[in-house]
């Protein structure tokens, strides 16, 4: 035996259905959402990460300024290029790090280029290594990360 069940309360079922299948797939969507986009606190120590990395780069250096100045490498191969290369990476972190200003990205570039016109140069080891120091010090100041 069928029931009669009028059309507004089908309207009403229907409608009722409907709201309750929207609110669980916004509450789905959210959630996948949430776990897919990087938080801004993960984002923030990624760009740490890298400029901690850049930094580390930059002191190193001095082992193959050493060894430039002893005879044994190219200047260009030992030096001047993974020099470009960490300044490429820097500008990528500046890029990636919305916090920095116009100020302190002049300032981090100004660093790394009087570093590289210091090793193009063949400064004298003290002051390519006093070079070496402050522009690694930039970068972790700019950057915000701790040595």
């Amino acid at each position: 035996m069928a029931l009669y069940v009028s059309a507004a309360a089908r309207r009403r079922k229907a409608i009722a259905v409907a709201v309750v299948v929207g609110i669980l797939a916004f509450g789905v969507g959210l959630l996948i959402g949430r776990q897919q986009v990087p938080s801004i606190d993960s984002r923030v120590q990624s760009v740490q990460s890298q400029a901690g990395d850049i930094a580390t780069g930059i002191e190193r250096l001095d082992i193959e300024y050493r060894k430039v100045l002893a005879g044994g490498d190219s200047m260009d191969l030992a030096v001047l290029r993974p020099l470009t290369e960490l300044v490429t990476r820097a500008q990528h972190a500046m890029n990636d790090a919305p916090w920095i200003t116009a100020t302190q990205r002049n300032a981090l570039l100004d660093a790394l280029t009087q570093l590289h016109q210091s090793a193009a140069a063949t400064d004298p080891l003290a002051t390519f290594e006093q070079k070496l120091a402050s522009s690694a010090g930039v970068v972790r100041s700019t950057f915000g990360v701790k040595a």
